[in-house]
C-alpha cells in the first residue's frame, strides 16, 4: 500500500475512531397528511449492502432485482411475484444492467456475469479490473462496466471479451466508496469520475470525444481535494445534468459540450428531473428544485438534516426520497412541503425509489421492496 495512504488512514482513524462525531439526524417534523398511498405489492429481494448500487431495473413487465450475496430475481411488475430466480456463488455489487436479452450484474471481485433475460441462465462470464459498484449498460452490442479504481470497460455484449479500456487519472488518494454510472446514447457514452470531470466517449472505441471539468480540486489535504462524481449524471433532452462532491451542479449541453449553467451545490446522494425542473439533493441532506433550463432556485426543503436522504425522484405532482431510517417522505412539487410520510420498516433506504407508470416501488436495506399508487 502507498506510504502516504498510510499515513492519510491513520490521520483518519485518529480523528474519527475515537467516538462517533455525526450530526444526528432532525427530528420528524410534523404536519397534516395530504395524500393517501395504496400499497399494490410487498416482496423480499435479499439485503443490499450500504453503499451499494444494487438498484432493480424493470423491463417488459418485469422487474430485476441484485442482492449483495448473489440472490438474482425477475418478479412481475404488476403482483411482485418471482418469475424465476437464480443465486450466483460470488458476492454482487453493482447491477442489475438490462438489455439486448442480457441480465449484467458485476462482483467485489471484479467478475462481469451475463445471465438471460428470459430464465437467469448463464450466458458469460468476465473478468475487469477491480470491484464493480456502477450499474453495468448495454447498448449496440456492447456492454459498458465502471470500474472502482476509476476505469471503463468495453465488453462484448456476446461473448464477454475485452473491447477497449479507458482510464482517467487520479486527483486525489482519498475518494468516495461508490461510482457514477455512465449514461449510453446512440453511440456516445456519458460518464463522470473520481477526477471531477466527466467525459463523453465513442461507445465503440472508447476514444473521447471531450470532457469537462464540473469540480476542480482545492486544498492542502486530501479530504479537501475529493472531487468525486458519484451520482449519476441525467440526460434530459439534449442537457446533461451533473453533480459532484465537494463541487457543482451544472447543466451541459450534449451537442456543443458548453456550459449552459452552474450552481454550488455539492451532492453524492443525486438527482431527479422532470420536463420542468431539476431535484438535487445536498451533502447535509436538503432537497433543491431548480428551474430545469435556467438553475434557478425554485424551493429548497432543509427539514431532512443529516438524515442521509436519496436522490430526489419525481411521481406525479410529487417528489420522493427516502432517509436512513427507513422513511419516505413525499413532498409537494410546488413548494416542497411535505404531504405525506411512510416508512418502509427500520432499515435504511439508501437507494432511490423507481418510478414506472405512475407506480413508485422502494425498497430497503434489509431488501423489503414495496410498490405504491396514490
Amino acid at each position: 500500500m502507498n506510504i502516504r495512504l498510510l499515513i492519510i488512514l491513520f490521520l483518519l482513524s485518529g480523528c474519527f475512531g475515537s467516538k462517533d462525531n455525526s450530526e444526528p439526524p432532525a427530528p420528524l417534523v410534523k404536519f397534516t397528511p395530504t395524500l393517501t398511498l395504496k400499497t399494490l405489492w410487498t416482496a423480499n429481494i435479499g439485503d443490499i449492502t450500504n453503499h451499494t448500487k444494487l438498484i432493480p431495473t424493470a423491463h417488459d413487465g418485469k422487474l430485476f432485482t441484485a442482492s449483495t450475496d448473489g440472490l438474482i430475481q425477475a418478479l412481475n411488475l404488476t403482483n411482485g411475484k418471482p418469475i424465476w430466480k437464480l443465486e450466483l456463488d460470488i458476492p454482487i455489487s453493482g447491477g442489475p444492467g438490462v438489455g439486448e436479452g442480457l441480465i449484467i450484474v458485476g462482483s467485489q471481485k471484479g467478475q462481469v456475469i451475463a445471465l438471460s433475460e428470459e430464465d437467469g441462465v448463464e450466458q458469460w462470464r468476465s473478468q475487469v479490473s477491480t470491484e464493480i459498484l456502477a450499474t453495468p449498460r448495454i447498448n449496440r452490442g456492447i456492454v459498458i462496466i465502471r470500474t472502482g479504481d476509476g476505469k471503463l470497460f468495453g465488453l462484448d455484449s456476446q461473448t464477454g471479451n475485452h473491447l477497449w479500456i479507458y482510464e482517467r487519472t487520479r486527483t486525489s488518494l482519498l475518494s468516495l466508496r461508490g461510482a457514477s454510472t455512465p449514461i449510453l446514447v446512440q453511440d456516445l457514452i456519458i460518464a463522470g469520475f473520481d477526477n471531477g470531470k466527466m467525459a463523453v466517449l465513442e461507445l465503440k472505441t472508447g476514444k473521447v470525444l471531450w470532457e469537462t471539468a464540473i469540480a476542480v480540486p482545492h486544498g492542502r489535504t486530501e479530504l479537501e481535494r475529493m472531487v468525486d462524481i458519484d451520482a449519476d449524471p441525467i440526460l434530459q433532452g439534449e442537457i446533461v445534468y451533473v453533480t459532484s462532491y465537494q463541487g457543482q451542479t451544472v447543466a451541459i449541453d450534449l451537442i456543443k459540450g458548453g456550459l449552459l449553467w452552474q450552481k454550488s451545490i455539492s451532492s453524492y446522494a443525486g438527482l431527479g428531473v422532470d420536463s420542468d425542473y431539476l431535484y438535487i439533493t445536498n451533502s447535509d441532506s436538503h432537497v433543491h428544485a431548480l428551474e430545469r433550463y435556467s438553475g434557478d432556485n425554485f424551493w429548497q426543503q432543509d427539514k431532512l438534516q443529516a438524515r442521509g436522504v436519496t436522490a430526489p425522484v419525481s411521481i406525479g405532482d410529487y417528489v420522493v426520497v427516502g432517509d436512513m431510517e427507513g422513511y419516505l417522505h413525499w413532498m409537494s412539487k410546488k413548494d416542497g412541503s411535505f404531504v405525506v410520510r411512510h416508512r418502509l420498516g427500520k432499515a435504511p433506504i439508501t437507494l432511490p425509489a423507481l418510478v414506472i407508470d405512475n407506480i413508485l416501488i422502494a425498497y430497503n436495506s434489509n431488501g423489503k421492496i414495496m410498490a405504491f399508487r396514490y
